[in-house]
C-alpha cells in the first residue's frame, strides 16, 4: 500500500507506518498543485493536516486513492462531498489534541485578561510599568461555552476550577450532559447576554458559519471577552472588529481565521489590534498533540488495509467502538444478505427494504444497513460500492432504501430481512 504525506507529520507518529512491510510511505512537502496531481495518482492514502486542499480537483487525479487521513480535527481542507462521490474514506484524529486545544483556549484567555502580551514587550523594552497592565480575575465571572463537545467540555471543567460560573450552548447535547460538567444549558441568546467571558467549540460548517454576528455583539455586555481556538468563521470577523473598535468587547483572543495565512484587510485589521491577543493556529501545536493525531491516523490506515473497521472515518455511518465487537458480525451478514439477493433481485428493483427485529433493534442499524445495500449495488454498476457511496449511488438510481425496527421477534434473538 502506498501512502503520501504531504504536510508536517509527527515522525514518531508514523513509526507504525514505517514499520509495517506492506506500507510504502513518501514523505512529499511543499509540492506545487499542478506536482501533488501529478503524483496523487500513484497512491492509496494521503496524510495531511490543514496545509493541503483535498478538493474535488485533486481527487479527480486520485484514481488509486482509498483514504484521506486528515491528521487533527477539522476536515474543512477536504471536500467530502467529492470524497464520498469516489467512494474514497475521509478519517480524522478527533481526540488525539483535545487536550492541546483546551489548553491553548485557556493559555490565551489568561494572557488576555492579565495583559501577559503587552507587559512582555514593555519591560523588555526597558520599561518598568505596572498600571497600564491591570487586569481581570476570572473567579465569580461567567463563562459561556459555545460547543460542549471533547474541546469544550475541557474547557468547562478548568474553567470551573477557576470558580467561574459556566453556562453552555449546544444544541445536540442532553441538560443531563450539561449538568456532568457543572455547566447549565441555555440557548444562544441567553448566552451572549449574560457571558462575561465567550468561547467557541465548534467544528465549521454551514451550521456554524458566522455563529456569531453583529446582532449577538449587540445583546452581549458591555466590556465583555471573546475567544476563539476553534475554527475561524464561527465568529464573524467584520463584526469582532466593530465590537472591538466600538468598546462593545474590551478584548478578544483569537487563534484561528477565515483565511489562513491572513491576507484580508479585516482580518490584518484584527491582528493588528491593540486589544486582541493572536497566535498563528497553535490550538494543535503541541508535540505530545501532533505524535497523537499522526498515531491516530497511522491506526486508520493500518485498519483500512487488515480490512477492519475504521473507527473516525467521518462519511461511513458506524457503531461506536464498543459495540463494534458485537454489530460487527451483522455487519458482515448484511454483506453477505446484499451479495446474495444482488443475483436474484431485477435489474432495475426500485425498493429495497431492512427489517431488523429483535436485540438487535434497540440499537441504529444504519451502519448494518449501508453494509448490505454497498454488497447489493457493488454488482449493479461499473464504479466500485463501498459504505462511503452507496446511499449515494442508490439515490442517482433511483432506489428506494427503507428500514424497519422492532424489539419484538417471534423464534429469533435477533432477525434481519433483506
Amino acid at each position: 500500500m502506498k501512502v503520501i504525506v504531504t504536510d508536517e507529520i509527527s515522525e514518531k507518529g508514523l513509526e507504525l507506518l514505517q514499520k509495517d512491510p506492506r506500507i510504502e510511505m513518501d514523505v512529499r512537502l511543499g509540492l506545487s498543485k499542478p506536482e501533488l496531481y501529478e503524483a496523487i495518482g500513484a497512491y492509496d492514502a494521503i496524510i495531511t493536516r490543514s496545509g493541503t486542499q483535498v478538493d474535488a480537483e485533486l481527487l479527480s487525479h486520485a484514481t488509486n486513492l482509498k483514504m484521506v487521513a486528515r491528521a487533527g480535527v477539522g476536515i474543512d481542507n477536504v471536500d467530502v462531498a467529492a470524497a464520498s462521490e469516489k467512494g474514497i474514506i475521509v478519517v480524522n484524529a478527533p481526540f488525539g489534541n483535545t487536550n492541546s486545544a483546551a489548553e491553548h483556549t485557556m493559555a490565551i484567555l489568561l494572557s488576555l485578561c492579565r495583559n501577559v502580551p503587552g507587559a512582555n514587550s514593555s519591560l523588555k523594552s526597558g520599561e518598568w510599568q505596572r498600571a497600564p497592565f491591570t487586569g481581570y480575575e476570572l473567579k465569580h465571572k461567567t463563562l459561556g461555552v459555545i460547543g460542549l463537545g471533547k474541546v469544550g467540555g475541557r474547557v468547562a471543567r478548568r474553567a470551573r476550577s477557576f470558580e467561574m460560573d459556566v453556562v453552555v450552548y449546544d444544541p445536540y447535547i442532553s441538560e443531563k450532559r450539561a449538568t456532568d460538567f457543572g455547566t447549565r444549558l441555555v440557548d444562544l441568546d441567553e448566552l451572549v447576554q449574560i457571558a462575561d467571558v465567550i468561547t467557541v467549540h465548534t467544528p465549521l460548517n454551514d451550521e456554524t458559519r458566522d455563529l456569531i454576528t453583529a446582532e449577538h455583539f449587540a445583546k452581549m455586555k458591555d466590556g465583555v471577552l471573546i475567544v476563539n481556538c476553534a475554527r475561524g468563521g464561527i465568529i464573524n470577523e467584520e463584526a469582532m472588529l466593530n465590537a472591538l473598535n466600538s468598546g462593545k468587547v474590551v478584548g478578544a483572543a483569537f487563534d484561528v481565521w477565515s483565511e489562513e495565512p491572513p491576507q484580508g484587510d479585516v482580518i490584518r485589521q484584527l491582528i493588528e489590534h491593540p486589544r486582541m491577543i493572536v497566535t498563528p493556529h497553535l490550538g494543535a501545536n503541541t508535540f505530545e498533540a501532533q505524535t497523537n493525531v499522526a498515531v491516530d491516523v497511522s491506526k486508520e490506515i493500518l485498519n483500512l488495509l487488515d480490512g477492519r473497521p475504521v473507527e473516525n472515518a467521518v462519511n461511513i455511518p458506524r457503531f461506536d467502538p464498543d459495540l463494534m465487537a458485537q454489530m460487527g458480525p451483522f455487519m458482515e451478514l448484511a454483506r453477505v444478505l446484499g451479495d446474495f439477493i444482488s443475483q436474484l433481485a431485477p435489474e432495475n428493483p426500485g425498493k429495497v427494504s431492512f427489517q431488523y427485529n429483535g436485540k438487535l433493534a434497540a440499537y441504529d442499524c444504519m451502519p448494518i444497513t449501508v453494509a448490505g445495500l454497498a454488497a447489493l449495488l457493488d454488482r449493479c454498476t461499473d464504479q466500485e460500492v463501498n459504505m462511503v457511496n452507496a446511499n449515494l449511488v442508490a439515490d442517482r438510481r433511483g432506489l428506494v432504501v427503507e428500514q424497519g425496527r422492532s424489539t419484538e421477534s417471534e423464534f429469533f434473538s435477533n432477525l434481519i430481512t433483506l
